[in-house]
């Protein structure tokens, strides 16, 4: 479509258009013709990274913007500051601008200069019927004077924000989300000791997916932390900090990317024989989610199960199908344990590392799942040189009765030649289903 076809478009059309453009982008039609000049002015969009400008005069510009228009709907604003703004204090005004305005879309991240320095939020962000979705990083919200109103809201991303004066405030701010889908919170590292989100509830009837990450305080606050969202189909777990842990009604999940010590180690104290809080808040929380077919799990949140092990069992997880997960030499004895827990296993996928801790003894044991439903097994970063690495390819040979794939990633890609010994190797293994099919990756 040339120029001129372009130009014979209406000017509703042309602003729906740049709207999916970055406004410093946007700008740069207005010497097109005098009809481009002011018509990015009317895109209901302002999408800005204070980088863009070459000095301060980014705010004036906003306001200009904002100005303009001013009894027209805004669909999204998006402001991004960066590591060398200065504090500013006119982000609030220009959400209470945005938010009386009737915006869908609104994204903030304030300015990073001092840590220990945010900028809180406006009261009418709560009560917003057109919002749909709400990302803020790097700013503060306070504690809602009055019932929260957020019908339309969909998503909502909560990264690096101070929580003010109510350690409710999230369970506060859910209940006002009726049909809240996508929810991400990642808590910020509390320097300054003033994340006061001590107890997280999460319950929900429209969550359908969750990421919560929470790895680090230097605080000695008591967290706890309680999920319950009976529609929940995805959940991203990272908490290694919480003392407490609830999980129920996960009757939806269908995905779970874990990676937490579930506070053990790092921030906590080790998992002993004795300690039956711990071990039955792992149980309860395995438990809650043993009907997720899908799970990728984390090295370091194995190396915690593999402690748990040893004072309960690890629960069923019968409808799990395919599992990722990361592990070394020295959990060779926890995999089989793992894979004994999910007796209709299909996909595989190990992180192989190669550690110096000494390897365990025993790929005796064969789980179930590698006598009846196991199809594909992939091993990643695997040296077939290692000692470790070869013991494991021939046991999933030997002893996986309908694998159909063994699918090796291999971290030296100058062995991946057929002429290469190790694959010549690889072919005088034993294979227990003769229609399995070795592949090799570099």
């Amino acid at each position: 479509m040339n120029c001129d076809r372009i130009c014979e478009l209406p000017d509703s059309l042309l602003t729906q258009v740049l709207s999916y453009l970055p406004t410093k982008d946007s700008v740069k039609t207005s010497v097109f013709s005098k009809r481009w000049e002011f018509l990015w002015l009317r895109v209901p969009v302002l999408d800005l990274k204070v980088s863009d400008f070459p000095d301060e005069n980014y705010a004036s510009f906003i306001d200009n913007f904002l100005e303009f228009n001013r009894k027209s709907r805004m669909r999204k604003f998006k402001l991004k500051y960066d590591e060398y703004t200065y504090d500013d204090d006119r982000l609030a005004g220009w959400v209470v601008t945005t938010v009386d305005r009737g915006i869908q879309h609104l994204d903030a991240k304030g300015f990073e200069t001092n840590m220990c320095v945010r900028e809180f939020m406006p009261q009418n962000i709560y009560k917003c019927n057109t919002l749909v979705s709400l990302m803020l990083v790097t700013v503060g919200i306070e504690n809602p004077e009055f019932v929260v109103s957020l019908p339309s809201l969909k998503i909502m991303h909560l990264e690096d924000v101070w929580y003010y004066d109510d350690p409710l405030i999230m369970e506060k701010i859910i209940s006002g989300c009726p049909v809240l889908e996508d929810f991400v919170l990642i808590r910020p590292i509390d320097f300054c000791n003033l994340d006061v989100l001590q107890f997280l509830r999460v319950r929900s009837l429209s969550l359908r997916s969750f990421r919560l990450t929470f790895e680090y305080s230097v605080s000695c606050t008591y967290f706890s932390v309680e999920i319950d969202a009976p529609r929940l189909e995805y959940l991203n777990f990272n908490d290694d900090q919480s003392d407490t842990i609830v999980v129920k009604n996960m009757t939806s999940l269908s995905m779970i990317d874990i990676d937490s010590e579930f506070n053990v180690k790092f921030g906590g104290s080790r998992l002993e024989p004795g300690d039956l809080r711990k071990r039955d808040i792992i149980r309860d929380f395995l438990t809650a989610i043993s009907c997720v077919r899908h799970m990728i799990i984390s090295r370091r949140t194995l190396e915690v199960l593999d402690r748990y092990s040893k004072l309960g069992p690890i629960p069923k997880f019968n409808n799990l199908y395919r599992l990722q997960a990361a592990f070394s030499r020295s959990m060779l004895q926890l995999l089989l344990v793992f894979l004994e827990s999910c007796p209709n296993l299909e996909n595989l996928i190990l992180d192989f590392t190669v550690s110096t801790e000494p390897e365990q003894d025993g790929l005796t044991y064969v789980p179930q799942c590698l006598l009846s439903s196991l199809e594909c097994v992939e091993i990643r970063e695997l040296i077939m040189g290692e000692e470790t690495g070869e013991k494991l390819v021939r046991y999933f040979l030997k002893n996986s009765v309908v694998l159909k794939k063994l699918i090796l990633r291999l971290e030296d890609s100058s062995i991946a030649n057929q002429d290469s010994d190790i694959f010549k190797e690889l072919s005088t293994f034993t294979k227990r289903s003769r229609s399995c099919e070795v592949i090799i990756i570099h």
